[in-house]
């Protein structure tokens, strides 16, 4: 395995503990300076990957090919926001609404506040104007929908690990496989 290879593993692998860290520790009374890490963390890991994984490509194909790789995976990683986006924001919602619908329901307050409800989905700047029960409620469903995004990003992360690890180990050498002799060592004769 080279080190491209095991870093490209170790930094997703990171990613995904510090948005699993991030499910764990997301909560009202979490002090700021110990999200601030963990976020600094999470993209450090991200810039990482990136860069990484950007290497790994290239050291995995020919340099005839280097051009349409770097096209190829540019491509991917710009939909990647897009579609992160719009599958996150979906989650978002829904854990949210039913979040407020239980908890409103729980308190035996759900009657007359569908309206409250649908505002809350569009506007988290409504929380800070609300008072009592319907703030807890409010506050404890959008901790619970941030807690389900990043559960859902760190699962797909640790997906994304086990895909890392699967890829190609080896240099193509004349447009083969790297054969035993050259196993461990980069196309100028360099150790990986």
């Amino acid at each position: 395995m080279s080190y491209l290879h095991r870093s490209c593993i170790v930094v997703i692998a990171l990613f995904s503990i510090t948005l699993f860290t991030l499910s764990t520790i997301s909560s009202p009374t979490t002090p700021a300076p110990l999200y601030i890490l963990v976020v600094f963390i999470n993209g450090m890991a991200t810039g990482s990957a990136l860069n990484y994984t950007l290497a790994h490509i290239l050291h995995l194909t020919l340099p005839e090919t280097h051009a349409i790789a770097t096209a190829l995976l540019v491509t991917f990683r710009g939909f990647a926001g897009s579609i992160g986006s719009a599958t996150a924001g979906g989650i978002f919602g829904r854990v949210l609404q039913a979040t407020l619908e239980n908890g409103f329901e729980e308190r035996g307050m759900l009657k007359g506040r569908e309206g409250l409800i649908k505002r809350l989905l569009g506007s988290p700047a409504l929380v800070s104007s609300l008072k009592g029960e319907e703030r807890e409620v409010a506050v404890e469903g959008y901790v619970a929908a941030l807690k389900a995004i990043f559960v859902a990003g760190s699962i797909l992360a640790a997906v994304t690990v086990l895909v890392q690890a699967g890829t190609g180990w080896k240099a193509p050498r004349d447009g083969k496989e790297g054969d035993e002799e050259t196993e461990g060592t980069g196309r100028n004769g360099h150790a990986d």
